[in-house]
């Protein structure tokens, strides 16, 4: 294969694999249209992670020498080696079976496995290609989820017919949760978040274009009646303004411990609302006591648990399929201590760390709206984890900020021969066009 027909192949790969990606993070589409063509039943949800899988296989291929400049290499490997540690230790200690282990690992760390992969597809799609298909992606999901909100009812399938597909906690007080394309509301209105923050990234490009991504993700993400989902939303929006219109380099850098005391802040408002007693449905926060009751549960769990467990795990996921917990963990940081144990916490922590430091780097240099977006995004992940667990959505979301074309060119026909690389598994000059 010649080297413009590997230039080609590359670029297809890439959009291909973006759009799996953006097909992925709404999470609900694949099996609504498979129920609504088989009358409630579904053949299967693994299309877009498997076809992501198989492009960025054939993009290495293509492309072995990938820059890895400035990504979280190391802590990358430790934390994989961590994983391969565990399986047995899941398998021998835990009595988890082989397929449990690597389902779990496939729902909570996929896409953040397949990261440094990710790079050989790095500025190998145009934005504006993402931007769109992300607005029209944000059309099509708010028209459905206005609807319902309207209409109060579901409109769509709420659970396939043998259960390997539901929507969760769709009904508040009565009232229906817009979920949309989407497996909740509280997907849906992380997505709403990200195009909020996109469309005010987008403001100086074009202000019409920016004020209407961000209203409509604004009243789709309110259809969700999920107050997280409005946290994430302003918490998105104000950093991706401080990224877009600030002049410091240093700042955002300290945002996200501010969007944690937000979220400990609606933790004891809504403390205060429940035992006021007065509050409207949107304000009640009974749904907060049950989460602090079931924190409280796994809290004592690990603190009375033996030292290995504390430090490696219980093997305990908040997944459907697996269907191990006797109540939602709905907590990032309880739900990977009780999966993986402090010292797996501690390693995702710091990996988490330092691709949101990638995506900020790689935002203040190039001040592109979606990259910007992605990371504004990204800053939000300490608030929304007090009340969720969404790593997958997040790292998602990486994986198409990290396909966004820096250049005007393909990074395949853009190198010369005295153009320097950074090759994948050892150290290497800068790549050249990592500007």
């Amino acid at each position: 294969m010649n080297v413009q027909s590997r230039g080609k192949m590359y670029g297809l790969l890439a959009v291909v694999a973006a759009a799996a990606s953006l097909i992925s993070i709404s999470d609900g589409a694949i099996p609504q249209l498979q129920m609504h063509l088989l009358g409630g039943h579904m053949l299967t949800n693994a299309i877009a992670k498997p076809l992501v899988a198989l492009c960025l296989a054939f993009g290495v291929w293509i492309r072995p020498k990938i820059c890895l400049e400035k990504f979280p290499i190391s802590t990358w490997l430790v934390f994989v080696g961590f994983l391969l540690f565990e399986v047995g230790y899941l398998s021998m200690e835990c009595g988890m079976k082989l397929g449990d282990i690597l389902q779990s690992y496939n729902s909570c760390y996929f896409t953040f496995l397949i990261a440094p992969a990710v790079l050989s597809f790095r500025g190998a799609v145009p934005e504006r290609l993402l931007v769109r298909w992300t607005a029209a992606l944000l059309l099509i999901c708010a028209a459905i989820g206005i609807a319902q909100n309207l209409t109060g009812q579901p409109l769509l399938y709420t659970r396939s017919v043998d259960e390997r597909f539901l929507v969760q906690s769709w009904e508040f007080f009565g009232d229906v949760r817009a979920f949309s394309l989407f497996s909740s509301g509280l997907e849906f209105g992380l997505f709403c978040s990200l195009c909020g923050a996109l469309g005010v990234a987008l403001l100086p490009r074009s202000l019409a274009h920016g004020i209407a991504l961000i209203l409509i993700s604004a009243f789709a993400c309110y259809t969700t009646l999920t107050r997280n989902c409005y946290l994430v939303f302003v918490c998105s929006c104000t950093y991706a303004a401080i990224v877009t219109f600030g002049k410091r380099k240093s700042r955002g850098l300290w945002s996200p411990a501010v969007f944690i005391a937000l979220g400990v802040a609606a933790i004891y408002a809504g403390v205060i609302s429940y035992r006021s007693g007065t509050a409207s449905n949107l304000q009640s926060g009974s749904s907060l006591v049950e989460r602090i009751v079931a924190w409280t549960h796994y809290s004592n769990q690990i603190i009375h648990a033996s030292i290995a467990h504390q430090a490696l795990g219980f093997g305990v996921i908040q997944n459907t399929e697996l269907d191990q917990v006797p109540m939602p963990i709905d907590n990032m940081l309880l739900a990977i201590t009780l999966h993986i144990g402090i010292v797996g916490l501690i390693l995702l922590t710091a990996l988490l760390i330092g691709m949101w430091l990638y995506l900020r780097r790689q935002a203040l240099a190039h001040r592109q709206p979606f990259v910007v977006a992605a990371a504004s995004l990204w800053a939000a992940l300490p608030c929304t984890g007090i009340f969720a667990i969404v790593p997958t959505a997040f790292g998602t979301v990486f994986t198409l900020a990290v396909f966004c074309e820096w250049g005007k060119k393909n990074p395949m026909m853009a190198r010369t021969s005295s153009e320097p690389v950074t090759t994948m598994g050892r150290s290497a000059e800068k790549e050249a066009d990592f500007a």
